[in-house]
């Protein structure tokens, strides 16, 4: 653990390097060991500093989750540097053997355009990798390209999620096939347990075996499964055992059994299965008989263990709230002032997402609204930014509307600390350029726009913008 979280806050040095390549430690540093090419790289150096040899370790981490993010694309090498959206990302495939091996990510832009040149990707990419490289944004300055990380919403690296990636990701192949998977989600599970927090904490140890016996991870299966008494409370309960199946000398494959095989056998009444309880009564009665001599009755134990288990389900059942019926025909719409609603569309499988806005007036009239289908984009709060984006080219064109509404959160937030949310760095400076456009600009969180409210008219009655470029089948919003 201790190697692993060092890892983690070297390569929180090493992000630095990459993502401030104008501070005076990287300029010192750059000097000295890669000059002309970049940290991320293999570099063979001469005597080098404890320092650099230190920070060189973390390199592995940060490239199981880092990638570049294209602006300009002039710094950054199609066969070479991580900048496919892949996790991990990683550089173009070639649809041959590489011809120009030196080739920039520039190169594949129109310049003129500012947008991918789909004949020189189909000419030197990989057929599979197209779809992918033109999911990401391209920036109409010529700034540095720059850095983001995966496996944080804004793409800001962070320890937490550096040691995260050391414990699971960075492993030997032999380690992940092995051991480390089963661990991981069986140690997962346990916090998803129906049960008391304290009782999944308890698990949780059993399975990490941080629980305080005498010696080692043997004892604990001893204690909890295999001793005369816990085992004589196992064969009195509803859990099904057998000497081949339940309980084994593995801790691993007990737990692996109650989590989820014995469903396959026997299902809980009501999903309301107790052996989280038995297990959590079974450990008191062995500190009890351990620590106070006092010995508990298995039969005893095991109906305490249920009626508990009931009980604690019975505190945690909600009333269902009820439906008020509404009237479809006569929708109430609450008036928002002069707003531009947006919302955009994304899912995994699809290959296109979806765009959204509506354009209300102070009386709550949907004035304007358009629907528009694009390229996937690499996730969804990419495409609630698209939707910002292209609501605002269309209020500039189509009235003097200057607040918008968005259901997201997130993308409010990037509004407010660009700088903070790297991932979406090249989307973020075209709608700073916009903005420029719009003295009062503003934004607020409002509720997912509502289709029953918009298209309550015949078609034909009310103006729509429809954008076919690049469509198969406009797609209206989620």
């Amino acid at each position: 653990m201790i190697h692993e979280f060092n890892l983690a806050l070297l390569a929180k040095q090493l992000w630095r390097l990459v993502q401030f390549p104008d501070s005076l430690v990287a300029r010192v540093l750059k000097g000295r060991y890669y000059k002309l090419t970049s940290p991320l790289r293999v570099n063979s150096a001469t005597c080098p500093s404890y320092v650099w040899t230190s920070i060189s370790a973390a390199r592995k981490l940060l490239l199981l989750g880092i990638r570049q993010k294209i602006h300009s694309g002039y710094e950054v090498k199609v066969w070479e540097d991580p900048w496919i959206p892949t996790i991990p990302a990683r550089p173009a495939v070639p649809v041959a053997p590489v011809m120009h091996p030196n080739m920039r990510v520039s190169d594949l832009i129109d310049q003129i355009g500012k947008d991918w040149d789909v004949g020189l990707l189909e000419n030197y990419v990989n057929p599979k990798d197209i779809p992918l490289i033109r999911s990401l944004a391209i920036s109409s300055s010529h700034r540095r390209d720059t850095f983001c990380w995966s496996y944080t919403r804004n793409g800001q690296y962070s320890v937490k999620s550096g040691y995260w990636v050391a414990q699971n990701l960075l492993k030997t192949a032999e380690a992940q096939e092995i051991l480390e998977p089963i661990i991981t989600k069986l140690q997962a599970f346990a916090w998803k347990l129906k049960a008391p927090t304290k009782i999944c904490h308890l698990i949780w140890q059993l399975l990490t075996g941080h629980v305080a016996v005498t010696r080692n991870l043997a004892r604990l299966t001893h204690a909890i499964i295999e001793c005369p008494p816990a085992l004589q409370a196992w064969t009195l309960s509803t859990t099904p055992t057998s000497p081949e199946v339940f309980p084994l000398p593995s801790v691993y494959a007990n737990m692996d059994y109650l989590f989820w095989r014995k469903n396959s056998i026997i299902e809980p009444e009501q999903d309301r299965d107790p052996f989280p309880w038995i297990i959590w009564y079974i450990w008191k009665a062995r500190n009890d008989k351990l620590f106070k001599g006092i010995d508990r009755d298995p039969l005893e134990l095991v109906r305490y263990a249920e009626s508990e288990c009931q009980a604690w389900f019975a505190a945690n059942d909600v009333a269902q709230p009820m439906v008020q019926e509404t009237n479809i025909e006569n929708p109430q719409v609450i008036s928002l002032g002069n707003i531009c609603l947006l919302d955009g569309s994304w899912t995994t499988s699809a290959n296109f997402s979806g765009l959204g806005w509506v354009w209300m007036d102070n009386t709550g009239n949907t004035q304007l609204m358009g629907m528009k289908n694009l390229p996937r984009r690499e996730s969804a709060l990419h495409s609630e930014v698209e939707a910002l984006r292209w609501a605002m080219e269309n209020m500039l064109q189509h009235s003097t509307c200057q607040r918008f509404g968005t259901d997201c959160k997130e993308l409010i937030a990037m509004l407010d600390d660009p700088h903070a949310w790297p991932s979406f760095a090249t989307e973020l400076e075209r709608i700073e350029t916009l903005r420029i456009c719009f003295p009062e600009f503003s934004i607020t969180h409002e509720s997912p726009l509502n289709p029953s409210h918009i298209i309550e008219h015949e078609e034909g009655q009310r103006p729509v913008i429809w954008d076919y470029e690049n469509c198969a089948i406009p797609q209206y919003i989620k």
